[in-house]
């Protein structure tokens, strides 16, 4: 998976004319600072030994997180010349041309096309052939020797930027950093699929428009047979488990208490998203009892009530794979989503100190409630350690 991020640019820079470095800044639109770039390697032959200036004329304001201000690690294909087939008319009028059997007009253009791999996001993608270019004359240039040993990596797969990806497959193992850097892109993908889902409610082929905006199209036609039989297998869990026949692993009897309990209706979960679930329902019920809620029109109340319950719903997402240990290889994963629970465990927080001097709750009954979230948030670091001495 990679994280593109091409309609967030605004502008950027990438200079090679140092061998073996490629170093630069991107400007992403709604981000205060650049992203600053330090890599190793160089760009393909069109851009070796140049700098590069590149101006995105229409970027979107970047709704998540964005990646790590410094990317530091491998160049992977830089280039400006990658040839790419771009209709002459909107997306959404190309397509209503074909399905009527017609042809849209299109031209082959340049695209730029800028990857690298980073130390703590993984694979970064920018590619567009609409941003409005600027190159400077090269400083250098590959000798001819140099162009056929790189078509000879290319052709093996043994370049430097391939090794490293290989590598991250079966030699360097995953960890929180990149854990937090696949929920990001999966933010951002998330994000953009809503903007999408948006911009193309009432069009008659929605569906196509969207999967070509997502890049899902271009995916079909170039995953081979192995991959699309392990789509169809993993389709058919999916089905399974929706339907209802797929059955969960029995848990370690000796976890019991440390990565799974039962709760009230005898269903198992993880201690920690008990209590804090648990916790959560007493507030609500004292809140309602006092005729506090669900009614009150309150911001203050809204939020803290708010907070606590997408607290404890994030625990159940990060914890759930703990309980049947089926979360055993990926407890990076799991320090990264509990991470995240930290930042809304904040909220609730600040929210609860809002609370204060307010008629819902009794000081008492309040410090209690806070009581209750600093033993979560005590809960949840000692997690965190545990996983990562594992």
């Amino acid at each position: 998976m990679a994280w593109r991020i091409h309609e967030h640019v605004l502008r950027g820079e990438i200079d090679n004319r140092t061998r073996g470095r490629v170093t630069g800044n991107v400007w992403l639109a709604g981000v205060a600072k650049p992203i600053v770039l330090d890599l190793e390697g160089d760009c393909h032959p069109d851009l070796a030994g140049c700098a590069l200036t590149f101006e995105n004329p229409a970027p979107i304001a970047l709704a998540t997180r964005p990646p790590a201000l410094r990317q530091s690690g491998t160049a992977g294909d830089i280039t400006a010349a990658r040839k790419v087939r771009v209709f002459d008319i909107p997306v959404a009028e190309a397509y209503m041309m074909l399905k009527r059997g017609g042809k849209p007009p299109e031209h082959m253009a340049n695209s730029l096309y800028l990857e690298w791999y980073s130390d703590l996001n993984g694979r970064i993608v920018i590619e567009s052939s609409d941003y409005r270019l600027q190159i400077s004359e090269p400083a250098w240039r590959f000798t001819a020797e140099e162009l056929a040993e790189r078509e000879r990596q290319r052709e093996e797969g043994s370049d430097a930027f391939a090794t490293e990806i290989h590598a991250d497959g079966t030699v360097r193992e995953w960890d929180e950093f990149r854990g937090e850097q696949m929920l990001r892109e999966s933010d951002a993908l998330g994000e953009k699929y809503r903007r999408l889902l948006e911009k193309y409610a009432d069009h008659p082929d929605a569906e196509r428009i969207i999967a070509h905006e997502m890049g899902w199209e271009r995916m079909d036609e170039e995953q081979d047979e192995d991959e699309a039989a392990e789509i169809a297998r993993m389709n058919e869990i999916c089905e399974a488990a929706l339907a209802g026949d797929a059955e969960e692993p029995e848990p370690d009897p000796s976890r019991e208490g440390i990565d799974w309990v039962r709760d009230q209706e005898e269903g198992l979960v993880h201690p920690l998203y008990h209590r804090a679930s648990t916790a959560c329902d007493a507030l609500l019920a004292e809140l309602k009892a006092a005729g506090h809620f669900p009614d009150s029109d309150d911001e203050t109340l809204g939020e803290f009530t708010g907070q606590f319950m997408t607290l404890a719903v994030k625990l159940a997402g990060a914890t759930g794979g703990l309980v049947h240990g089926t979360a055993s290889d990926d407890g990076s994963l799991v320090i990264a989503w509990l991470k995240r629970t930290l930042e809304i465990h904040n909220g609730a927080l600040a929210a609860a100190d809002a609370m204060a001097g307010t008629a819902f709750l009794t000081p008492e009954r309040l410090a209690h409630h806070r009581g209750e979230l600093f033993a979560i948030r005590e809960g949840i670091l000692a997690l965190i350690a545990r996983l990562r001495e594992a």
